[in-house]
């Protein structure tokens, strides 16, 4: 538990004071606030994980200056993603979980779950930032942007989370 809750300080501190100033290659935003949100547990009609994820969103534009648009975006894909895994996993599966992890839930599982999400948090973000929402620069934002931050939070969990994985082979 609490080094959960320092890798989610140091997740945030990373966003706010270092990533969220850089620009990779002109089109890439690593974003690693989206980690915590892809992961967090889901509990059915919880109106905790909305709560969460529009203060972490209101915590990160307190220190950009950036109007709101991390906290709607954040909301936006907490609410989506409390629909999706529903899809995805299913709700006898999600209420067994701790964690909404690729050691949990497989490898092509959590990328059918994850990958959208990362697309629409990035869509969401170009929309509400860009003069142009919809132009070849934004489209490729979005694409490069999630695909990079999907391998992020793969690394990210083969590194940081424990594996469930000990005992298969026996």
């Amino acid at each position: 538990m609490k080094s959960n809750i320092l890798l989610f300080v140091f997740l945030l501190f990373l966003q706010i004071f270092v990533l969220n100033k850089i620009l990779f290659f002109d089109y890439i935003i690593l974003s690693p606030i989206i980690i915590f949100l892809i992961l967090y547990k889901y509990k059915k009609d919880s109106k905790e994980s909305l709560l969460i994820a529009f203060s972490l969103g209101l915590f990160v534009d307190i220190f950009n200056n950036s109007l709101g648009t991390y906290s709607v975006t954040c909301l936006i894909l907490m609410y989506f993603r409390n629909l999706w895994v529903l899809k995805v996993i299913g709700e006898e599966k999600t209420e067994e979980l701790n964690l909404l992890s690729v050691q949990e839930i497989g490898n092509f599982q959590f990328l059918y779950y994850s990958f959208p999400i990362l697309l629409l948090f990035f869509s969401l973000l170009s929309f509400f930032e860009s003069q142009y929402p919809i132009s070849k620069e934004n489209i490729l934002f979005v694409m490069l942007s999630s695909i990079i931050n999907y391998i992020l939070m793969l690394i990210f969990q083969y590194l940081f989370l424990k594996s469930n994985f000990k005992n298969e082979w026996r």
